[in-house]
């Protein structure tokens, strides 16, 4: 498996390894028919695979029913009710006006914060009151949201409230390029998304799966996605079980994760046992990965973490 031109997900989701793309082209195995994406967050990998059929699986349904919405999509019909819904709730649109009709309402590095803070609470307070949450609507306001939020992110409280405040920027050239792009790749490829816990999935479900990519979430990280007690140590376990099953079966995988802080002389110990026990099958390789400027919106990003691929077969030189 190879990757060709590299496509943004128009979802700045948590975890994003757009960056690091580039590294992985020469760890993933060539000529993969069927692949599974175990934990696609915003579909960054999947949608870069090349292969015959992709399997995009994530637990969160918001995000899954997002990208199945924005999947199904016309582009310019969408285009049409974007811009009619910003114009609605008085957010600013400077593809359309140009950024220097907003330049009164920029104070300092706030960029369209401050002209786009009303509209955006309101459209958050309307997205939050829908009862049903996977309705065309819904899916349209949680993409803005996500547009005109802080980080361009994607994040919801304990009662499931999108809890973001506004951020600095709006539907810009550079976000209708990336929904264009991935809604043209969406037609272009055969693409699955399923929302699932990654130990409902059942591989003898899926025929023929010759790769799986895993990048879930890190044990010994302070991501979002680890606040709530959403990934421990029953969880991490359950996924190195699985891989294990997974090479049992003849299928290749390839696992992203953090083995340790360095400064902070924090390792991933379930992580560095399990590859001792396995030292014989399964092959380290390390990704240089500068989180300073990454989108993984971490409490400590001094940890000087060491990201690595994990895969159960040689890399093909």
């Amino acid at each position: 498996m190879c990757l060709a031109q590299l496509c943004k997900s128009p979802i700045n989701y948590t975890g994003n390894k757009y960056r690091i793309l580039p590294q992985f082209i020469k760890y993933f195995p060539k000529n993969v028919n069927k692949c599974m994406d175990l934990f696609t967050g915003g579909a960054t990998v999947a949608i870069n695979f090349i292969a015959n059929e992709i399997i995009a699986v994530d637990n969160n349904p918001r995000v899954i029913n997002l990208l199945k919405f924005l999947k199904k999509q016309d582009y310019d019909k969408l285009m049409n009710k974007i811009d009619n819904t910003i114009e609605l709730y008085g957010l600013s649109n400077s593809y359309k006006n140009g950024y220097t009709y907003y330049k009164k309402y920029v104070e300092g590095n706030n960029g369209l914060k401050k002209y786009n803070i009303e509209g955006f609470n309101k459209l958050k307070k309307d997205y939050n009151a829908l009862k049903n949450k996977n309705t065309d609507k819904a899916n349209l306001y949680l993409y803005l949201l996500m547009i005109y939020a802080f980080n361009n992110d994607i994040r919801f409280n304990s009662k499931g409230e999108f809890n973001l405040p506004v951020g600095k920027t709006d539907m810009n050239k550079n976000n209708r390029n990336k929904l264009k792009r991935y809604i043209d790749i969406c037609n272009d490829k055969k693409i699955e998304f399923i929302c699932k816990d990654f130990r409902k999935i059942n591989i003898k479900d899926f025929n023929d799966i010759e790769f799986i990519y895993a990048d879930p979430p890190y044990l010994i990280t302070d991501a979002v996605y680890n606040e709530n007690d959403g990934w421990g140590k029953q969880e991490e376990i359950a996924l190195l079980s699985m891989l294990d099953k997974l090479n049992n079966n003849g299928i290749k995988f390839a696992l992203s994760n953090v083995l340790q802080k360095k400064n902070l002389n924090v390792k991933n110990e379930i992580l560095y046992n399990w590859l001792e026990k396995n030292k014989e099958k399964y092959f380290i390789n390390k990704i240089d990965y500068n989180y300073r400027s990454a989108s993984y919106n971490k409490k400590n990003r001094d940890g000087l973490e060491e990201e690595v691929l994990i895969t159960n077969y040689k890399v093909e030189e």
